[in-house]
């Protein structure tokens, strides 16, 4: 781009854009960026990096330039310590009943320290609540019980666990009634070895609650414990093409193409999935595991998702949806289904970019695509005030009426 990457230059924040743009237009998956004329996009943001004064200014400008992929799995991540750097209060928020409240609040944040609970109410905009860390937000909110409270609540940094985070239990509604419930809140490097733990403790059940509410995702090590519930063998689930494969083939990928494409097994790192997809010009069909030695369920199994179901846990949902008979309750997931790569870019900044498409292998095209669920679940704020769990019970219900 006539700038090394990395030095800063008098044109302020121009090299850094530059190395946004170049980044995505090398890595992008599709060879089409979905009908964006990228070139064009470019020069549009370009002339107006002017306006651009400090980091928060850039950030927003190459999110609207980013947003015009409208794809997940793309976002720029400011250096640490920088004051376009957002933090929330250690809540969430969704919308029940028309209007913004919380339905999950950190033991760890000043909120919950403060007495924000599940079910109050805010009265303000939402959009109030991020800012740079260690600056407090000014909430107005109404409680469950009524009252309208005025908080001053510290923003804070808190993020999830690299670690695969997996629990299950047991649970008997009756004499001779046994259920099994496995919550999956990611699918990462490790998770093989757990999904073959929990089958193991929970094989025997008479039916099964799988709950992938908020499984922001993690890799095709959701494969090991999808395959436990489809027909024994192996069989190809799905394939990641990356933009080099595309754009040999010139089209779309088709059920053909899958059936006859490169095939793996049993890539259940990060590490394995990329030198997959490397090793064979671009693309890998994975398929579901042989499980030699272990029993495949065969009880009801009901799925549980809802908005924040993304990513790998959504490519877990949709192996369910298409390849066993489990049965979907909650909300529609997330429709954020790609595989991202995070790319150090000059100035401790980072950028995500979708680097994989994902297609079913029947040829369809599962690239951000959310699930219905087969039983749409509404929680009532009555229901959060009272700690009460409606996914979940419906689920029992289902499986033991």
């Amino acid at each position: 781009m006539g700038t090394a990457f990395g030095v800063e230059a008098p044109g302020g924040y121009r090299p850094l854009f530059e190395q946004v743009w170049t980044t995505v237009e090398t890595n992008f998956y599709d060879p089409g960026f979905h009908g964006t004329d990228w070139a064009v996009v470019g020069q549009r943001y370009r002339g107006q990096l002017g306006n651009v004064a400090d980091d928060a200014a850039f950030q927003a400008l190459v999110a609207r330039m980013l947003g015009e992929l409208k794809v997940s799995h793309v976002a720029l991540a400011p250096p640490a310590g920088s004051g376009a750097r957002a933090r929330g209060i250690g809540a969430r928020f969704e919308r029940v009943e028309g209007a913004a409240t919380a339905v999950e609040v950190s033991p760890l944040s000043d909120a919950w320290r403060q007495g924000l609970r599940p079910g109050d109410r805010l009265l303000g905009p939402a959009d109030a609540i991020a800012g740079p860390i260690g600056s407090r937000a000014d909430l107005n909110v109404r409680t469950c019980a009524g009252a309208t409270r005025a908080l001053r609540v510290a923003r804070v940094g808190l993020s999830a666990s690299e670690s695969p985070g997996w629990r299950w239990s047991r649970y008997a509604p009756r004499k001779g009634l046994s259920l099994g419930y496995l919550r999956v809140d990611r699918f990462d490097d490790g998770a093989a070895e757990l999904a073959d733990r929990a089958m193991s403790d929970l094989g025997d059940t008479q039916g099964l609650i799988l709950d992938l509410r908020r499984n922001r995702g993690g890799n095709t090590s959701a494969l090991r414990l999808a395959s436990y519930f489809m027909q024994p063998g192996e069989r190809p689930v799905f394939a990641l093409y990356a933009r080099s494969y595309l754009q040999s083939l010139g089209r779309r990928p088709s059920a053909a193409d899958i059936a006859r494409g490169p095939k793996t097994v049993g890539a259940y790192t990060d590490a394995a999935v990329f030198e997959a997809i490397g090793a064979q010009r671009g693309a890998a069909v994975f398929h579901s595991d042989p499980l030699p030695g272990k029993a495949r369920y065969r009880s009801p199994v009901v799925v549980l998702i809802d908005g924040e179901t993304a990513s790998a846990g959504e490519g877990f949902a949709w192996a369910m949806r298409l390849y066993s008979g489990a049965r979907f309750f909650g909300r529609d997931s997330a429709g954020a289904l790609l595989s991202g790569e995070t790319f150090e870019l000059a100035r401790g900044w980072s950028l995500t970019v979708p680097v994989h498409g994902l297609w079913a292998a029947d040829g369809r095209d599962l690239g951000d695509r959310p699930i219905t669920p087969d039983r749409r679940i509404e929680w009532t704020r009555a229901e959060l005030c009272s700690g009460r769990d409606p996914d979940l019970e419906a689920a029992i219900d289902a499986l033991a009426p």
